[in-house]
């Protein structure tokens, strides 16, 4: 592609990416009653249900404007702005998302089986290589040649599907066309000394024309759920231009004038983006009074303490649809409230929800609290990594970097570092709290501490307003005894737990058009849909979490309320015996000793790593791996994909003996495997 093409293709992708933004914070500011309530806007929703709120400004421009030729003028507006062509956050959103979505295409089975048949090398390290570029390669390209007269010419149709107030719409707008994302990928390509197969351009070209938009709604709703730092700046510039080309068109309707101009600080932005995600950065509205206290003890002006990369995957992951515990967090404000320093233990069986509770803390908090997720499936299960994390929050965030410019030698041999840091940040807090906030101490291996010692190694005396919230199974642990402690067991709240559960369903429910039909094809009400799946899951989220994901994506259409497992191990008994279908099915050892090896494993790996510890090839691994997909979590490590169990109530269930040898399948020669891999080096 020549550099003037290029220079036009770039600025047409961030026009349009403008009128996106933009379209999503006038649709929610209009359409969307919480988002009114947060921004102080007062009055009725408008145009929702689908309908373009497009429509609803254009009946309020002077002359009664087609909408059509409203959302024309204003693209054409926005798109040749020279301040937008100029918004490097704009730009690097969108190249988060084209970035996003290599990531997504590059594991997927047809590129697998297109280099398969055509024995060329898998695409899948190249592209997330190319996805790691992405956003500085997007920055690079200079749109100062390009032609700014050339317009996008949006249709109606686009435009309406911009401008809706249903996030579904929008995610179908289309963009660009193929031609112009199949040039783009070849020359992105060539300029990182790399080339792809034709189809396989074909097939990348054809995903970013098909989901560009989602991936870029997907950027801007999960930096409002942060926190919406990164580019509430540049969505509040482009809200604060199209208002200035409204009134310039005639907008006349006072109502809708009053909504929109209400929007008009950054926070205000991030609100109306954060409506667009289930990870909310208000929370629900009935968590607002616990949500101002828990921020009344830590220092909101201050930086976010650094929280590693894991930990914040797992955040993300735990908090979407996260739906009440109110109860739990008025119990940890109260802690707080009324005692100098000591350890909040939230206790509960696997899949109630711990984690989830405590990412949302977390959230609460704004990140101002230290943060630390042990998990198995993560390989994150030693005192050593949490002293180091642990340690480096503190130093950075309390500007403790020229003192300790490295961690002293025995900083994460055991606790005596970090009691030191302690003692010194408390004496700077000047009457704010420091706030831990640990996850799953059952999951740590004690085996790598010293005999006798706590948890790792955490401190048996804190410092006046210090405290630590903290969660485990409830099991024996060694853990620090003070008179401030407050151990919180949450199977107690039987009542309450059910009241969240039943919101939950609620909640998934009024989002899925799929679990929708489910029910009314069933012939059931919503109150006996949720109250039965409620009773069925004994209050335990992650049952939810598989059986509604099930439900939506058709795994459950001929199954009967009354036949839905029962009880998160029914659920896994229930899905295994699906899993191994006939005795005769060609995948089934194979099914058995890929999902095995992925529970053994110490930490994420990859398919190359699993194939050669089953004797598969990549291909076939990926197929199973695709059945298996509700219970693994897949992450980037330096380029392409690695997996691990999801929860580790699963890789309980598969540690079972009757389990995984009743499909006939050698644990010994698996367990022997695996370890020849690991000590010949094999790549995870």
């Amino acid at each position: 592609m020549p550099l003037m093409d290029l220079a036009n293709f770039k600025t047409r992708v961030i026009g349009c990416s403008a009128v996106m933004a933009i379209g999503q914070v006038i649709s929610n500011a209009i359409a969307n009653p919480g988002t009114q309530a947060a921004a102080g806007i007062i009055g009725g929703p408008i145009a929702v249900g689908g309908v373009s709120i497009l429509a609803a400004i254009a009946s309020g421009i002077a002359g009664n404007i087609a909408a059509n030729d409203l959302g024309n003028r204003m693209t054409e507006r926005l798109s040749k702005n020279p301040k937008i062509l100029d918004n490097h956050d704009l730009i690097k959103a969108a190249g988060e998302a084209i970035g996003y979505i290599l990531r997504e295409v590059a594991k997927s089975d047809r590129l697998i089986a297109i280099a398969e048949t055509k024995k060329l090398p898998y695409p899948e390290t190249a592209l997330s290589q190319l996805a790691e570029k992405t956003p500085e390669y997007w920055l690079d390209i200079n749109t100062n040649t390009a032609d700014l007269s050339r317009g996008l010419n949006i249709s109606e149709d686009q435009l309406t599907k911009i401008f809706s107030a249903d996030a579904e719409e929008f995610d179908r707008v289309t963009g660009l066309t193929t031609a112009d994302w199949a040039t783009f990928v070849n020359e992105f390509a060539a300029s990182e000394g790399k080339s792809f197969d034709a189809e396989i351009v074909e097939v990348v070209a054809d995903k970013l024309y098909a989901t560009f938009p989602k991936a870029y709604r997907q950027v801007l709703k999960l930096d409002a759920a942060k926190g919406g730092e990164k580019f509430a700046t540049m969505l509040l510039n482009l809200h604060q231009i199209a208002l200035a080309e409204l009134r310039d068109l005639g907008l006349q309707n006072g109502e809708i004038l009053q909504k929109l101009e209400a929007v008009a600080t950054g926070q205000q932005i991030c609100q109306v983006m954060g409506k667009l995600s289930a990870i909310e950065i208000g929370i629900r509205d009935d968590l607002a009074k616990v949500r101002e206290l828990l921020q009344t003890f830590i220092d909101t002006s201050g930086p976010r303490l650094p929280i590693s990369l894991k930990s914040e995957t797992i955040i993300e992951d735990r908090t979407q649809d996260f739906t009440g515990r109110k109860f739990v967090f008025e119990e940890i404000g109260s802690f707080l409230q009324t005692n100098r320093k000591g350890y909040f233990v939230l206790e509960a069986e696997p899949g109630v929800g711990k984690s989830s509770i405590l990412a949302q803390c977390v959230l609460m908090m704004r990140r101002r609290c230290v943060t630390h997720f042990n998990s198995r499936s993560d390989g994150i299960v030693d005192a050593k990594t949490f002293l180091e994390n642990a340690c480096l929050q503190l130093i950075d965030g309390f500007k403790l970097r020229d003192k300790y410019r490295q961690l002293p030698e025995n900083a994460t041999a055991n606790g005596n570092f970090l009691g030191r840091l302690l003692g010194e940040v408390s004496a700077t807090l000047g009457g704010k709290k420091l706030i831990f906030v640990v996850d799953a101490l059952d999951e740590v291996d004690l085996s790598l501490q010293s005999s006798g010692s706590n948890v790792l190694y955490l401190p048996d005396v804190l410092p006046d307003n210090v405290y630590f919230i903290v969660s485990k199974r409830p099991e024996s642990l060694l853990l620090p005894t003070t008179k401030n402690d407050r151990v919180f067991d949450l199977m107690q709240y039987d009542a309450e737990s059910l009241e969240d559960t039943k919101a939950y369903i609620a909640k998934r429910t009024s989002n899925s058009a799929s679990i929708q039909n489910w029910i009314a094809s069933h012939d059931l009400s919503l109150e006996q849909f949720v109250g039965a799946v409620a009773q069925k899951s004994q209050n335990n989220f992650m049952y939810l979490r598989y059986v509604l994901n099930d439900i939506e994506t058709g795994e459950y259409m001929d199954v009967s309320l009354e036949d839905l497992p029962r009880e998160l191990t029914g659920y896994y008994r229930k899905h295994w015996a699906q899993m191994m279908g006939r005795e005769d099915d060609p995948l089934l050892e194979m099914k058995v000793k890929i999902i095995y090896v992925i529970s053994k494993a110490r930490e994420a790996v990859s398919r190359g790593w699993i194939a050669k510890s089953v004797g598969e090839t990549d291909f076939k691994v990926q197929q199973v791996l695709k059945k298996w997909d509700s219970f693994l979590r897949q992450q980037q490590v330096s380029g392409e994909s690695r997996y691990s169990i999801y929860h580790n109530s699963f890789r309980e269930f598969l540690a079972k003996d009757e389990t995984v040898q009743s499909a006939g399948v050698n644990v010994e020669e698996l367990n022997r495997q695996g370890m020849n891999n690991r000590i010949e080096g094999s790549p995870l």
